[in-house]
């Protein structure tokens, strides 16, 4: 079974097919879109990678393929319809019952016959090293052209197509998008208009009155009561003390001695009856604090 072919990154200035057997040279270059990749291919390339779209033997387009949907009625590069039979190697490549020699269960296409004799295959080949670089156009290489071009065409009408319906869906999807936008602006702008009218209309709050001090935690009343409660338990003691220490005091102090009565030199008058009689003595009285002492 041959290897599935696949493209690879365009060559500048040749043919970016895998395994290209029609040379550096090969023109014309097709633009073509295969497996979501695009690349420039030889017409060989690019019937390579549609095996399954035309004869294999006579190189017409199979009415049943993409290709041949869109062409015109009597297009020269179109096969009339008729049974087909797949290679018998790959699957993949068909040609006509009658564009097959022999028993169609055993048609093996061109490329797969080249691939099992190990050698380079291509329907347009390389012109040869001493023909100056030149190969003659003929009918097998101009419909090999054509087949190829209706090929390419294809695929490129089908990219286009879908990247046309990608790009409106975007459109169609910015739109919505845009005018979604659009209505939620406007419903704020709404919100906000009813919210200053609303602002507007209400009446302008009263001053403010000043802020009340906290009340004091009950801990702190707790610890006020048990102070006073101390301070008045200790104001009789301080009192009684204050007493006991003053009449200390005074009992240590020495008593006071009453000095003698002095005679007055003046002469006392007497009274014509006579004289008075003299004062009664003077008796020592007990200090004040003596009975405290005692």
């Amino acid at each position: 079974m041959a290897a599935p072919f696949r493209p690879s990154p365009p060559a500048p200035g040749g043919c970016g097919g895998d395994r290209c057997a029609s040379g550096r040279d090969a023109w014309p270059l097709h633009h073509f879109l295969h497996e979501g990749v695009f690349c420039r291919l030889c017409s060989s390339c690019v019937l390579l990678y549609r095996p399954s779209a035309f004869c294999s033997a006579c190189l017409h387009l199979l009415s049943t393929s993409d290709a041949a949907a869109t062409a015109p009625a009597g297009d020269p590069a179109v096969s009339p319809p008729g049974p087909t039979a797949p290679c018998s190697v790959c699957g993949l490549s068909v040609a006509h019952l009658s564009c097959v020699a022999g028993d169609p269960a055993s048609f093996v296409c061109p490329p797969c016959a080249a691939a099992a004799e190990n050698r380079p295959f291509s329907f347009t080949p390389a012109p040869p090293a001493g023909g100056g670089g030149r190969r003659t156009l003929d009918e097998r290489d101009a419909r090999v052209l054509l087949v190829a071009a209706r090929l390419a065409h294809d695929s490129v009408s089908r990219a286009a197509a879908a990247a046309r319906e990608l790009a409106e869906r975007r459109v169609a999807e910015a739109a919505a998008a845009r005018k979604r936008s659009r209505e939620m602006l406007d419903a704020a702008f709404r919100a906000l208009e009813a919210e200053t009218r609303e602002a507007k209309m209400r009446p302008a709050p009263a001053a403010q009155l000043p802020k009340k001090k906290a009340p004091k935690s009950a801990e702190a009343n707790r610890d006020k009561d048990r102070l006073l409660k101390l301070n008045a338990m200790q104001q009789p003691a301080l009192a009684f003390a204050a007493a006991a220490a003053a009449a200390a005091a005074v009992s240590s102090m020495p008593l006071a001695t009453v000095p003698p009565p002095r005679e007055d030199k003046k002469p006392v008058k007497q009274e014509a009856q006579g004289s008075a009689p003299p004062p009664p003595p003077r008796e020592d009285r007990p200090a004040l604090f003596g009975a405290l002492q005692s």
